[in-house]
C-alpha cells in the first residue's frame, strides 16, 4: 500500500471524535487540537451547563458544525449510554476517533483512603474506558481509520507515593491498550496510550494547593523541566495524542507514549511524587 500524500497524512479533515472529560484541561487541549487538524468533536462533561458553554466558544472559533455537546456522567452505565446513543444521533452510528481521557484522583494511603475513594476512581477512570470501547466497537468499525486513544499517566508506569488507587486504574488502562490492539487489529482499529505527568491543569493546580513548593520539587526530578524551568501544559499531552489519530500514525498500535520530560528514563529518581498534595481532584 502506497503511502498517502503528505498532505493528508498530517491531517484530520472530515474524522468524528468523541473526547471524554473535555471541557479543561488536557481533554479541552485535545479537543482544540483535534478541532484544529480538521475533526468534528463531541465534547464530553457532566455538568450540561459546562459543555453547553465550552461547546459554545468553540463553535464560534472552529465553525459551526464542527462542535458536539454531550452532557454525560461516563462513570456511571447510565451516563454512558448515553453518550452512545447521542453519538448515534449526530453521526449515524459511525465515529473515527476515541480519546478515554476523563479522570479523578483522590489521593491518600491505602490505609486511610476510603471504600468510596476506591469505587469512584474506578468508575470514573477505568468503566468509563472499558465500556466506552466495548459499546462503542461497533461505530469504530464503521469508522474511516479508526483509532483509540486511552489517556493514562506514569503513575500507572511506576510506583506514585500515596496514590496506589489511581495508579491502578491507569496500569489498568495501559493493560487494556495493549489487549485492544491485539483484538482490534483484524478490525483495522489502531489502539494506544498516552501517559503524561504532572502537567499544569486545573486538576493539578487544585491538588497542589496544600504545598505550593511541590511543583518546585517536581521540576527538580524531571530532567527536561530542569532545563526549560517549567512543567508541561495541557497542549503538549494533547499533542501527542492528536498525532496517535493522525493517518500518520497509521501502523503504530498497542503502544504506550509517555510525555514526562524524561522523568521515567532517568529512573524516576527519588520520592518523585511523593509530595503533599489536595485529598481531591478531578478533570484531566
Amino acid at each position: 500500500m502506497a503511502a498517502e500524500p503528505t498532505r493528508s497524512r498530517w491531517s484530520l479533515e472530515g474524522a468524528r471524535a468523541v473526547v471524554t472529560g473535555s471541557t479543561q484541561g488536557i481533554g479541552r487541549a485535545t479537543a482544540e487540537e483535534l478541532l484544529e487538524l480538521g475533526a468534528t468533536v463531541a465534547l464530553n462533561a457532566r455538568s450540561e451547563q459546562e459543555v453547553v458553554a465550552v461547546a459554545a466558544e468553540l463553535s464560534a472559533k472552529y465553525g459551526d458544525g464542527r462542535v458536539v455537546s454531550i452532557a454525560a456522567d461516563v462513570s456511571t452505565a447510565e451516563g454512558r449510554q448515553l453518550l452512545v446513543k447521542s453519538v448515534a444521533d449526530a453521526w449515524g452510528g459511525a465515529l473515527d476517533i476515541l480519546v478515554n481521557n476523563v479522570g479523578r484522583n483522590v489521593r491518600a494511603r491505602i490505609e486511610e483512603s476510603a471504600e468510596s475513594d476506591y469505587q469512584s476512581m474506578m468508575a470514573t477512570n477505568l468503566d468509563s474506558c472499558y465500556f466506552l470501547c466495548k459499546h462503542l466497537y461497533p461505530f469504530l468499525k464503521q469508522g474511516t481509520r479508526p483509532c483509540v486513544v486511552n489517556v493514562s499517566s506514569v503513575a500507572g508506569l511506576t510506583s506514585s507515593g500515596t496514590g496506589a488507587i489511581y495508579g491502578m486504574t491507569k496500569a489498568a488502562m495501559v493493560q487494556l491498550t495493549r489487549s485492544l490492539s491485539c483484538e482490534w487489529g483484524r478490525d483495522g482499529i489502531r489502539v494506544n496510550c498516552v501517559a503524561p505527568w504532572m502537567t499544569l491543569t486545573p486538576m493539578l493546580e487544585k491538588a497542589v494547593e496544600q504545598d505550593p513548593t511541590a511543583l518546585d520539587k517536581v521540576k527538580a526530578k524531571t530532567p527536561l523541566s530542569v532545563g526549560l524551568d517549567r512543567i508541561p501544559v495541557a497542549e503538549e499531552p494533547a499533542a501527542a495524542i492528536a498525532f496517535l489519530c493522525m493517518p500518520a500514525a497509521s501502523y503504530i498500535s498497542g503502544q504506550t507514549l509517555t510525555v514526562d520530560g524524561g522523568l521515567t528514563a532517568n529512573g524516576f529518581p527519588g520520592p518523585c511524587v511523593e509530595v503533599p498534595l489536595a485529598a481531591s481532584s478531578e478533570g484531566q
